[in-house]
């Protein structure tokens, strides 16, 4: 359960922190206000892309943190152990910084995490339904996935057998067919890998060579210079010079001159220690330059060996990769390749049995998956309808209709992760209309009926997050249906916690806890404000929604009393008989 949520410098808002509760949890206020933002900002915590034209003007980042009671969420308690999270098993702070750069932050209980673990754990705490998600039940290739979601128990051994099983066919199927190319195209490309093999061969490369090619050609390239280098430097130290006397014996004879007051007081005998030392230290310098200047051995020969080793280098490079282990790695790939197509004709014998026997496992898992499908199907066809002639749609029909995906002998489209069945949701609203394509005849009004019971199913499977947010669900929808969808979104809130953006006093009304979300102007800045409501303040802002604009004693304010009076016994009723059916 959502237990709180802040919010900082995000769009209007600039610091506001919610505290929601258990139930149906309203947000209500004028259009324009920012309950939008308040939903955003959900989606944020959760996982959803974040544009930095989101952070609040002025500011540098926002920050979205979130605090979940997982005592009750044993999968999310297991998450974190298995990722290595700390957690009290009680609590759970989700935050994320959205920064101007672009980048993100995300932490779970202080551990920063990756967006995609954030996004794994979240999707066991919210389930999210926002207007866009009519977007997606418009499009009949979801269809499939809300079915699946209802039979999750019957299909999800099932259907994850059908991805390995499609995943092995269909990699078996890519190297077979790369196998049966053409017998001339397949000729060329084997004599160009021959070609690439043999320049890569002939090259004798060894990983990481150029870089001791580089040190060797830098010494080659300035080989005058370290000579005359380390010849001054040696005379310099030891020899002659240029007819002055050397560093070392001037040290030396510096030494004897300070030895001969170091009795007279330790600070003479102290610098007298330390010129010893630096004696002893030149004298290695100097033995260590002529030892240098011995071993300095410039081979012209070698010098045009190493410039001409790194020009090969670099002309392969163009090619086969930016250095020689990339290139090596390269020279591997290219000698398997030309093996496996040396040998094709026996290993494309091999392989077509080995497709064969994987595309007739994939037959059978598919089938098995298809024929869970089509029996819960039955259930989730009655258990729809149930739902919309509950919110009102007495004489909607609502049916699922199965395809096959393609040809038998085409199992390139007749096969996908998810098997071989087309799911489409077919809808007639009417009495005596014949069942049509959900997406060509559900409306506005109708699809967010349809969504809400397809929510309200989903909530009474187990693994379902604890917390549904819907963002204003209500659209296309008044009257007597808007008390019908506030029933079934208050019995959805009896054992989820509910959180709803809304412009329907009936939904409202029938809150556990309501939020007015306004706007206020400040320092010449607009500010979007989210403030808690008592059972005082929701009287005028449910008048607001019934469209009064009287106040005190008005005929508005007596209706939204009356309301919220009349909410309260449907609460108490509703609630017991959800539990004498429990």
């Amino acid at each position: 359960m959502l237990l709180q949520i802040g919010i900082h410098h995000l769009a209007l808002i600039d610091e506001i922190r919610i505290e929601f509760g258990p139930g149906l949890n309203v947000l209500s206020g004028e259009t324009g206000a920012g309950k939008s933002i308040v939903v955003d900002a959900v989606n944020l915590v959760v996982g959803e892309r974040a544009d930095r034209e989101m952070i609040a003007n002025g500011s540098d980042k926002a920050i979205i943190e979130a605090v979940f009671d997982i005592s009750e969420n044993l999968v999310v308690q297991e998450m974190i152990r298995n990722m290595g999270i700390e957690s009290d098993e009680n609590m759970l702070l989700v935050s994320r910084e959205i920064l101007t750069s672009g980048r993100n932050l995300c932490r779970v209980n202080g551990t920063i995490v990756p967006l995609q673990m954030l996004r794994q754990i979240s999707a066991q705490l919210v389930d999210i339904h926002g207007q866009h998600e009519h977007q997606l039940l418009l499009q009949p290739q979801n269809h499939i996935v809300y079915l699946d979601e209802y039979a999750s128990d019957e299909v999800s051994d099932t259907r994850e057998n059908v991805r390995k099983t499609y995943a092995d066919w269909h990699d078996l199927a890519l190297r077979a067919r790369k196998l049966r190319t053409g017998i001339a195209e397949r000729e060329q490309r084997m004599d160009m890998l021959r070609f690439q093999q043999e320049e890569l061969r002939n090259a004798q490369l060894a990983e990481g060579e150029e870089e001791e090619l580089e040190r060797k050609r830098t010494l080659y390239r300035n080989a005058e210079k370290i000579s005359s280098s380390l010849e001054e430097t040696y005379n310099l130290l030891s020899g002659e010079g240029d007819g002055g006397s050397p560093a070392t014996a001037l040290m030396r004879n510096a030494a004897r001159s300070l030895s001969g007051i170091s009795n007279i007081d330790e600070e003479y005998d102290q610098l007298s220690t330390r010129l010893q030392g630096l004696c002893y230290e030149v004298e290695d310098v100097a033995s260590e330059v002529e030892r240098l200047l011995d071993s300095l051995d410039f081979d012209e020969k070698d010098a045009e060996r190493v410039e001409d080793r790194l020009d090969l280098l670099k002309r392969l490079s163009r090619k086969y990769g930016p250095g020689t282990k990339e290139m090596i790695a390269f020279l591997l790939k290219v000698s398997r390749e030309l093996e496996e197509l040396e040998g094709s004709d026996e290993n494309a014998d091999v392989l077509e049995k080995e497709t064969k026997r994987a595309l007739a496992k994939l037959e059978k898992a598919s089938g098995k998956l298809s024929e869970i499908r089509k029996k819960a199907a039955e259930r989730f066809q009655r258990e729809v309808e149930m739902q919309l002639h509950e919110l009102g749609m007495k004489n909607a029909v609502f049916s699922v209709s199965f395809a096959e995906a393609g040809p038998v002998n085409a199992p390139e489209k007749r096969y996908s992760p998810d098997g071989m069945d087309q799911v489409e949701f077919m809808f007639c609203a009417n009495l005596g209309q014949p069942l049509r394509p959900l997406t060509k005849v559900a409306s506005g009004g109708e699809l967010s009926r349809i969504m809400l019971a397809l929510k309200s199913l989903s909530a009474q499977k187990p693994g379902i997050p604890r917390s549904m947010v819907f963002d204003e669900i209500d659209t296309g929808i008044s009257g007597r249906m808007a008390q019908v969808v506030a029933e079934k979104m208050t019995a959805i809130g009896d054992h989820h916690q509910v959180i709803c953006v809304t412009h329907l006093p009936q939904i409202a009304a029938m809150a556990d806890h309501q939020y007015l979300v306004s706007k206020s102007e400040k320092n010449g800045k607009t500010y979007t404000e989210v403030v808690a409501m008592n059972s005082d303040a929701r009287i005028p802002e449910i008048a607001r929604m019934v469209g009064g604009a009287d106040s005190g004693n008005g005929s508005s304010m007596k209706h939204a009393k009356e309301m919220l009076k009349d909410a309260e016994k449907r609460k108490q009723e509703l609630r017991k008989r959800l539990n004498s059916n429990q």
